[in-house]
């Protein structure tokens, strides 16, 4: 099969690998399509190390091809079904995982990240990350299961509920998706921050009661003691952690969801004196009633029509290097970008 490796430098390269045999417990999966993500672009300019031999791929969904033994009543739907696949496996044993939070586990690995990932032709992963999706649901809306899943995490661990002012700081797909999350658990006002017109437009189109090009912007309009929860999604070398200590109202709450290149700051007088709350949100989890991917996948279901908007660039496997090339330029118009094996 066809496989997206890192080289050196980042550098991704298309070669050839064996096709997984699902082993006892695991499922192979044809994937239809998979999206890239800020983080593999972080890995691609080695924010994270090295990368070499690195398969990436994290936000995979695709046809059920194949069963291992011993899966069980884990998976109850023949091959030729489409599935979105929870990318995280962990010990299963510890006390993270028992009370549900797998995502914490210190063995816990995200195919795509430190296990092969789903920029592949076929994946192998455990059946137990398999999730069925309903009819008549397109692959491309599918991938956004995973991204769906985190934004469910975070607007519910920001405890986002009825009638909160929310703000959104970014207008990438996390943040768009935040909007969407955060309206359907009942908050009545979401501020959007967007540096594209592209991005403002669709997060307008996803619920948004305002845009503004900046966080000073939002804050010179809607002042310091108005929005309930923060939610931070860009990470990187930007200063929106800061941004959002001024932004939250005293007793506020503050949702990280970028990923941030080194150690951001805050600043502490305004975070103490506030009595802030910082909770720092990574991929999904599993509650007592769903899992944050289960409520993704209901999410992508329930709004498909309109997410169907947020994948704005689909390329082949052959054209990896151009995918990324098109993600990381988003004067390019991307938001999400799609690799179709």
């Amino acid at each position: 099969m066809k496989a997206a490796v890192y080289a050196e430098n980042g550098v991704l390269e298309v070669v050839q690998r064996e096709t997984p045999e699902p082993r006892p417990g695991w499922v192979r999966v044809a994937v239809s399509a998979v999206g890239i993500c800020g983080t593999d672009l972080h890995m691609q300019r080695g924010s994270f190390g090295k990368v070499q031999g690195v398969q990436p791929g994290h936000e995979i969904a695709g046809v059920l091809d194949a069963v291992g033994d011993a899966v069980g009543d884990r998976v109850k739907l023949a091959t030729g079904s489409l599935v979105a696949i929870e990318p995280v496996t962990s010990c299963g044993q510890c006390f993270h995982c028992r009370t549900g939070s797998n995502n914490r586990c210190a063995a816990s690995r995200l195919f795509g990240v430190t296990a092969r990932g789903g920029m592949a032709d076929y994946v192998a992963v455990p059946a137990s990350c398999v999730y069925p999706l309903a009819a008549g649901l397109s692959a491309n809306v599918a991938a956004l299961a995973e991204p769906a899943a985190v934004c469910a995490r975070g607007v519910r661990l920001g405890q986002v509920t009825l009638n909160d002012c929310v703000a959104v700081l970014g207008a990438g797909t996390i943040g768009l998706l935040s909007i969407v999350i955060a309206r359907a658990s009942g908050a009545g006002q979401v501020f959007v921050t967007a540096r594209h017109p592209h991005q403002a437009a669709l997060a307008r189109h996803f619920g948004a009661t305002e845009v503004f090009p900046s966080s000073a912007a939002l804050m010179q309009a809607v002042g310091e003691d108005t929005v309930d929860v923060v939610i931070e999604t860009v990470g990187g070398t930007s200063t929106t952690l800061s941004d959002s200590v001024h932004l939250v109202r005293r007793g506020g709450r503050i949702v990280m969801l970028g990923v941030f290149d080194g150690s951001p700051g805050i600043p502490g007088l305004a975070f103490s004196t506030k009595e802030l709350t910082l909770v720092g949100s990574n991929c999904y989890g599993h509650g007592p009633h769903l899992s944050d991917f289960a409520i993704g996948t209901q999410i992508i279901d329930r709004h498909r029509d309109v997410l169907s908007a947020l994948v704005t660039h689909r390329f082949k496997l052959d054209q990896v290097a151009a995918a990324f090339a098109t993600a990381t330029d988003k004067a390019s118009g991307s938001i999400k970008v799609q690799i179709e094996p």
